[in-house]
């Protein structure tokens, strides 16, 4: 087949998980091997020209491949990537329901889309179960790839304190959490949580970095409501050089996400040596298996328990190996394999009518 691969429309370093997870495939694409029974195309789109359906033309494409959830009209088969439906897991959650990309445009999209397509992409079984319950998908039609994660960026990284004496921290005493301030991102939970461990005589501080998504300034209020402003950092957006650092140097990266049912910080942790605790959402040990210590993601007491369990040499180590192992199999070129199966399987669905839209203007429809 002739494929096209269809990139995310963004891409900016702020969308946070949007712009890793583009930059994450397009790194495997690069890699991929033209096997002898596909030929591959990308392209990055631009909604203002919508010029998908013109370029599936012009190199008489079989098959489209929406890498994210992206969409243009298309008259050949396409697969269609979910990364989740939050607005029908958490509906209450403003960013989802009443702001951005609302209900109703989330909704539409989903509904018009996802029955279309010959194939629907998602991270694991949890999402495939969601896919199959809100949208009645055949199970058949649903493909599960782990989000990736580009290792390679990672790797061989040196710690280098320096770049955190900005920001007043000393390696091993603080908490990390890399997320934008959307509200479903549960930072509130995490000031308890900091609260709980000084409480106990841990005198930990929490870092927090990501640029502002509208819940900013409440939660520097709740901080400043708990007295905790000299013990709470906020980063705002950090390079990725002081990214890399504030990993390496953490006591523990604490995930408080309420979203499933794939995230790319607990991935980007463990690559870096960092222990990762993470709030039990829907997926996330489907994902994350047995490298991490997990919380209910409201029990602030909870995720301080599994922070003070990293104390131990033995279950920080046990913790550190696990994660060791599951960032191979998440690997970007991981990922385009399983790609490649999927596109094999349906090889032989799209070898029974003539190339590209033949079909459709051999008919005059």
């Amino acid at each position: 087949m002739r494929v096209l691969f269809v990139g995310s429309p963004g891409g900016n370093p702020t969308d946070g998980g949007a712009s890793t997870f583009q930059n994450t495939l397009l790194a495997g694409l690069n890699r991929m091997e033209k096997s002898q029974a596909h030929d591959f195309f990308y392209i990055q789109p631009n909604p203002k020209t919508h010029v998908i359906h013109q370029c599936t033309l012009d190199n008489q494409i079989d098959f489209v491949w929406f890498m994210s959830p992206y969409y243009e009209e298309v008259e050949v088969p396409f697969a269609a990537t979910v990364w989740d439906l939050g607005h029908r897991e958490v509906p209450y959650f403003p960013e989802v329901s009443v702001s951005g990309w609302k209900f109703d445009h989330r909704e539409g999209f989903y509904r018009y889309l996802l029955p279309r397509a010959a194939i629907v992409v998602i991270g694991n079984s949890v999402g495939a179960a969601q896919i199959h319950q809100f949208y009645q998908v055949p199970l058949e039609n649903i493909c599960c790839i782990p989000m990736p994660f580009n290792a390679q960026a990672f790797s061989g990284v040196p710690k280098n304190a320096s770049l955190l004496e900005p920001l007043g921290l000393t390696p091993g005493e603080y908490l990390f959490y890399p997320a934008q301030f959307w509200p479903h991102k549960n930072h509130i939970t995490l000031v308890d949580t900091l609260q709980i461990l000084r409480s106990c005589g841990k005198d930990l501080k929490l870092v927090f970095c990501g640029s502002d998504k509208g819940n900013l300034s409440y939660v520097k209020e709740y901080v400043a409501r708990n007295n905790l402003q000299d013990v709470v950092v906020f980063a705002g957006f950090v390079e990725t050089s002081v990214l890399h650092q504030l990993y390496l140097n953490a006591f523990a990266m604490v995930f408080a996400s309420l979203l499933g049912p794939d995230n790319i910080p607990p991935l980007e942790a463990m690559a870096l040596g960092c222990p990762v605790v993470c709030a039990n959402y829907a997926g996330a040990r489907v994902q994350l298996e047995e490298s991490a210590l997990y919380f209910d993601g409201l029990d602030a007491h909870e995720a301080a328990a599994k922070v003070l369990r990293l104390y131990d040499v033995g279950e920080r180590n046990r913790l550190l190996k696990h994660s060791a192992s599951l960032i191979k199999a998440r690997s970007e070129d991981e990922y385009f394999r399983k790609v490649g199966d999927a596109l094999n399987r349906f090889a032989r669905i799209r070898r029974l009518w003539g190339p590209c839209n033949s079909f459709k203007r051999d008919l005059g429809y």
